[in-house]
């Protein structure tokens, strides 16, 4: 081998102590191109935190639209009621040949004559026990006049003192209020219009029939959605007209057993005091509390001992007992139970935004609720949390 081989072959060779060049080699074919994302904990946080914000904003809004609206939203809500209770007859009816505009006439005339009639035979009890209101109020303090001794004479010491602290130079102010009957002429055209309201929206709805439900479900995209449309929709529409109904016949035999029961004792008016039971037995725990306390009332101011003037609200409280505890439970069911503490809030709510019509109104709107819940998967949850635990594996299956 000659020289120039052994150069050749000297440069060809790799040299041990020079550094290796190294190539950025280009990534593979099948890598990803795109940057992997990972998901952020803090921005889901963030965006349930603004879901409950906006859904406690809109809860405000629809309470004062509720309050500010309240003289709309209240005759169209007890007509909407109306119309749950007397679907059944109308439709009962119909199925009798009669058409749905007849029927629906027929029963609201049977409804405003029954009430109209029962209004008169209870105006002028309810008159005599109005204007013998201030002698009630005499008589009961005369008989706890041995309880208050004590204190009006510590009330007298102490505007003693006032007196004596206070100047006498003030000036008297007195104020005038409107007399009832300024009141009650006042008031009447209102109550007059509202209850004129209330029998066209109910004479409307009972009339229509399902042509509403027929418009929903036209409304529904696919064929799916339309008969799950019109199976939550009847099922919720029989149910509501269902437990409205059982519900004024319980109260009703309520008003009745109340009455017997009052003339059984000698209370004076028995017929007013069932119906007052009735019509209070609407408004859960606060109804019956109302009841209870008017006929202690009447109880110390028409007999003469303790033990007859307790057993009259005694009687009473016996009755509603019953009629929650056993008849009302086995009637309707368990399904429909509502936790107390729920029932007493939402009966304060709606006594604070609708007053009297409020709190009457609120056991049929809360149950009716409950009713929809059950059938709405997203409504679910609140149906467990309404309720009074009983139900709470049936409602969250």
């Amino acid at each position: 081998m000659n020289d120039r081989d052994s150069t050749r072959d000297s440069n060809s060779a790799p040299r041990i102590h020079e550094p290796a060049e190294i190539t950025n080699a280009p990534p593979p074919s099948d890598a990803p191109s795109q940057p992997i994302h990972v998901p952020d904990a803090n921005a889901h946080t963030d965006l349930r935190t603004i879901k409950r914000t906006v859904l406690a904003v809109l809860l405000f809004v629809v309470l004062g639209i509720c309050y500010v609206a309240q003289e709309v939203l209240i005759p169209l809500t007890l007509a909407l009621l109306l119309s749950l209770l007397l679907s059944p007859v109308v439709t009962l009816l119909q199925r009798a040949l009669l058409p749905r505009v007849v029927g629906s006439i027929l029963v609201l005339v049977v409804v405003v004559v029954a009430v109209a009639g029962g209004v008169t035979l209870l105006s002028q009890p309810a008159r005599d026990w109005v204007a013998h209101a201030p002698v009630t109020i005499q008589t009961i303090q005369q008989r706890f006049r041995s309880f208050r001794e004590p204190m009006q004479r510590a009330e007298e010491a102490t505007k003693k003192l006032e007196n004596l602290t206070q100047s006498t130079d003030k000036p008297t102010v007195v104020s005038t209020q409107p007399s009832l009957l300024t009141s009650m002429a006042t008031g009447t055209p209102r109550v007059l219009a509202s209850l004129m309201a209330v029998l066209l929206l109910v004479y409307f709805f009972l009339s229509s029939g399902n042509s509403f439900l027929r418009r929903m479900v036209e409304i529904a995209p696919g064929l799916t959605e339309k008969k799950q449309v019109v199976s939550i929709a009847r099922e919720v529409q029989e149910e509501m007209s269902r437990y409205l109904l059982m519900v004024t016949l319980i109260n009703l035999a309520v008003g009745a057993v109340t009455a017997v029961s009052m003339a059984l004792f000698g209370v004076p008016n028995p017929l007013l005091w069932g119906a007052v039971a009735g019509l209070l037995n609407f408004a859960p725990y606060v109804g019956p509390a109302i009841t209870g306390i008017g006929l202690l009332i009447v109880g110390f101011t028409t007999f003469d001992t303790l033990g007859h003037a307790f057993a009259v609200p005694g009687a009473f409280f016996a009755i509603a007992f019953v009629e929650g505890q056993l008849i009302t439970p086995t009637i309707i069911g368990r399904r429909f139970a509502l936790d107390p503490t729920v029932v007493f809030v939402w009966l304060l709510l709606w006594g604070w935004l609708w007053g009297i019509a409020g709190v009457l109104l609120a056991g049929p709107l809360l149950a009716c609720f409950r009713i929809v819940c059950e059938h709405v998967d997203a409504l679910k949850s609140a149906g467990v949390l309404i309720g009074d635990g009983s139900s709470s594996d049936i409602a969250s299956k």
